[in-house]
This record gives C-alpha cells, sequence and structure tokens, in this order.
C-alpha cells in the first residue's frame, strides 16, 4: 500500500488478524469511562468484538486496514469502514418505515452485539442518526479507528483517517462516523463537521455513581460526516 512512514505501514487485515485487532480494540476502550462501562469482564468484550469481526473480514462491502509497527512486527492500530450494498440501503430504510425498533432486529451479519444498557442505548440512536442521514443514498461508515495506547501521537491514526477519506473520495461518497471525545479532534482534523451530538450522564448508568462522581460525568458523542469532491449516484 502507498501509505507508509519510517516506523510503520499500513496493509489489509486478515482473519488471521482477528485476535490481535480484538485485542488492541479492547485496550483501546478501556481508559474511555464510556466504554468501560459496556462489560465489566474485559475478556467479554473481547470475545464479542472477535464474533464481530468473524461477521466483517472477507465481506465485501468491509474493508479492514491494520497498521503495522516496523520494529516489532506487531499490529498497533486498525480501523473499519463499511460501504452498504444499494439492496442493504432499501432493506434498512423499509424497516425504518416500518417503525421496526432496532432493540427488536435481528442482528445483522458482522454487527456488534450490544449489550442492555448503555451500549444499548447508544447504538439505536447511532442507528437512528445514520437512517436519518443516508436514507436512501450510499455512503461509507468510518465504523472504527483504534490505536494500541503505547502506540499513540506517533500518525497511524492521521494515516487510518487519511486512507478512508481518500477511498471515500475516490467512490465519491460522503463518509459518516460516531466519534468519542478522544476521537473528536482527529476526525475534526481531517474534515469532518459535527452534525448532531449524544450527551450522556454516565451517572445515570454507571453501578453507585450516582451522586459520587468517580470520574464520571457527561460524556459527548459527535456525529459527523464528511462531504466528497463528487456526489453519489443516487440509488
Amino acid at each position: 500500500m502507498n501509505q507508509a512512514s519510517p516506523t510503520f505501514e499500513l496493509a489489509p487485515a486478515t482473519r488471521a488478524d482477528i485476535p490481535r485487532l480484538a485485542y488492541v480494540h479492547v485496550v483501546a476502550c478501556l481508559p474511555d469511562n464510556a466504554f468501560a462501562l459496556y462489560f465489566d469482564n474485559p475478556k467479554e468484550f473481547e470475545q464479542r468484538v472477535t464474533e464481530m469481526l468473524e461477521g466483517q473480514i472477507g465481506d465485501p462491502n468491509w474493508q479492514h486496514i491494520k497498521v503495522v509497527d516496523k520494529d516489532t512486527g506487531e499490529i498497533t492500530a486498525w480501523a473499519s469502514w463499511n460501504t452498504p450494498a444499494h439492496v442493504e440501503i432499501r432493506e434498512r430504510d423499509e424497516k425504518a418505515a416500518a417503525k421496526i425498533l432496532a432493540s427488536k432486529k435481528d442482528l445483522a451479519k458482522g454487527e456488534f452485539d450490544s449489550p442492555p444498557g448503555l451500549p444499548m442505548f447508544v447504538q439505536a440512536d447511532t442507528d437512528r442518526w445514520l437512517e436519518r442521514w443516508t436514507k436512501g443514498q450510499r455512503h461509507i461508515l468510518c465504523k472504527v479507528i483504534f490505536t494500541e495506547p503505547t502506540f499513540r501521537r506517533r500518525g497511524m491514526g492521521n494515516a487510518l483517517v487519511e486512507y478512508g477519506n481518500k477511498l471515500a473520495d475516490k467512490k465519491g461518497l460522503p463518509i459518516f462516523t460516531q466519534a468519542s471525545p478522544f476521537g473528536f479532534p482527529l476526525y475534526t482534523k481531517h474534515g469532518f463537521e459535527t452534525v448532531q451530538c449524544l450527551s450522556v450522564d454516565l451517572r445515570e448508568w454507571a453501578p453507585n455513581a450516582k451522586g459520587n462522581y468517580k470520574g464520571y460525568g457527561n460524556y459527548k458523542s459527535r456525529y459527523m460526516q464528511r462531504l466528497p469532491q463528487m456526489l453519489p449516484e443516487p440509488i
């Protein structure tokens, strides 16, 4: 691939990479108070991520790119993008029009199995946002970008966002993402604009945290988009 630095390189991820990708996903999330509430046990979190990746990698509508540190040969960061097919968008829009609740829909292949509580609440809001903003149009969803904490601030996240942006421009499609407070500055730097926000008081979801902050408080996610230079073709 053409994106590289003296210290790392980008390459397509394979199914053999799934265990390492799942590990990086989990360790990158644990410092985030919201993600820390998703699962009591990091191993359960890692297992659900593994199952999600097993449903995604190899699907032609998904693209997974890993960052490999040249010194260690280890995967230190990765990202994924989903470009739904015409039929997938139509089916989703039809379900939304029929007012089928996200909490009662069948789990799609490669979809993260959100546990009840905060994860399901956030996912339902995300689904409603995407249905509204991408109704009837082709688009790319930047699903995740994660960097192992010890390898942050080395340009790996920047390289992954740039890769996705070039992919979107080549296809002439808008790209959407949900940004955590940690990821928000990175996406803003690369041309994403906030179109909607979700603010959650984590004390309402954290056990025994109400009235005792314990580091919890208001958590703000941003729903963001980046427009391409070319308009997408209508469905």
